[in-house]
Formats: C-alpha cells, structure tokens, sequence
C-alpha cells in the first residue's frame, strides 16, 4: 500500500523516508478519522452518543471511503491507496461523497448536534468540490482535508486547533517532495479547504433547525 505514482521514492532512511511517513500520517482516511473523533468528544455526548455517532462519522467518513479504495487497490484498478494519478480518482470520490452524504442523513434523523451535521455537510461540499476539481486537475486532497479538519475543530471549539496548521507545510513538502503534487496544487488544496469549511459549516447552521 505504498504511495506509489512516480515521485521520489527511497526504502532506507533520509528525506525519502520522512515524506513518506508525512504522507501516510497526513492521509485524508487518517486525519478524518482523528478529526471525527476529537469532534465527537467534544460535543460532549453521553456514552451511548459517543459510540452511535462516533461509530456513524468514522463509517462513512473514513471507513468505507477506505475499504472502497482498498478493495480497488487489491483489484488493480487503481495503482495505490494514495489515489496519486488523477484519472483513477472519480469511482473512489463517488463512494466517499455516497458514504458522506448517507452519514449527514443518518446523523441527522437521530437527533445529533447541529454542528456535527453541519460538519458532515461540509464534508460532502468539500468532497463535492475536489470531485469536481479533480476531473480536470490535480488538487492536493492531502492538503484540503488537513486544513478543513483542522477548522472543524476549531469551529467546534477547540481553542489551540489552529496551531496544527505549523503541520501544514510538512505535508505539502512532503507531496511536493514525493512528486505527487506541485506546489500550487498544495496551495490550491489549502484555500479550497479553508474556504469550503466555514463556509458550508455557518450556511449548514443557519438552514437546520434547532432542537
């Protein structure tokens, strides 16, 4: 499961080893799933809430985005779980804006908080804004995921949550550096995650009723 795709790549030690080891931290799959998590505690739900919507937000934010993509990886129709050469990103996205848009639905129908619907809407735009991007250009996903989960932490009310976004220039040199990605790309990813976030998240808030 490699990030395969054509950039610099190295087995031993050395700048090739920490890029990699960036780039599989700094997985949308993985920081998702961190972000839902985080999210989930810190509306401060009962233990039955805890376990239903953190069980609903990491299912379809990250858990069956992941083992669709997976199971194309083990298919051979795509050439790493990374999703590194854009022609191959259309099937994998659908399947997560699917899982997404089914997750704000069932978060919704049982009563959780505004905010983490509205954070699940945010995730479908975003996903829906990369999709789209991406049909045509190779935006840095790695990059716009970090940045949007970093802000949904914030806007839930994790006050030092912005001083992860110092990670931020690891992750895009590491995409730069394994070839993944230009520069622009990276930047590209970071404005439409900062932009989409807050965004759709005040819009979402405004349209859904209160309890």
């Amino acid at each position: 499961m490699s990030d395969s795709g054509g950039g610099r790549e190295g087995a031993g030690g050395g700048l090739p080893r920490v890029a990699a080891v960036v780039s599989t931290l700094g997985s949308p799959f993985i920081v998702t799933a961190v972000a839902v998590a985080l999210v989930v505690l810190r509306l401060g739900p009962s233990l039955s809430e805890l376990l239903l919507w953190g069980a609903i937000g990491l299912v379809c934010g990250a858990g069956i985005p992941f083992l669709f993509v997976y199971h194309l990886w083990r298919r051979g129709h795509i050439g790493d779980v990374h999703l590194a050469r854009r022609e191959q990103r259309a099937a994998p996205f659908g399947a997560a804006l699917a899982s997404g848009a089914v997750g704000v639905v069932l978060l919704h129908a049982i009563g959780a908080p505004r905010e983490l619907v509205a954070l699940g809407c945010v995730y479908v735009a975003l996903g829906l804004t990369l999709t789209l991007i991406s049909l045509w250009w190779k935006i840095s996903v790695h990059v716009a995921v970090y940045v949007a989960c970093v802000l949904a932490l914030a806007l839930v009310g994790y006050a030092g949550a912005l001083y992860a976004l110092i990670g931020l220039p690891l992750i895009t040199w590491a995409r730069v550096y394994r070839g993944r990605h230009t520069l622009v790309q990276g930047v590209a990813g970071a404005l439409v995650g900062a932009t989409v976030t807050p965004l759709v998240y005040w819009i979402a808030l405004a349209l859904l009723p209160r309890a």
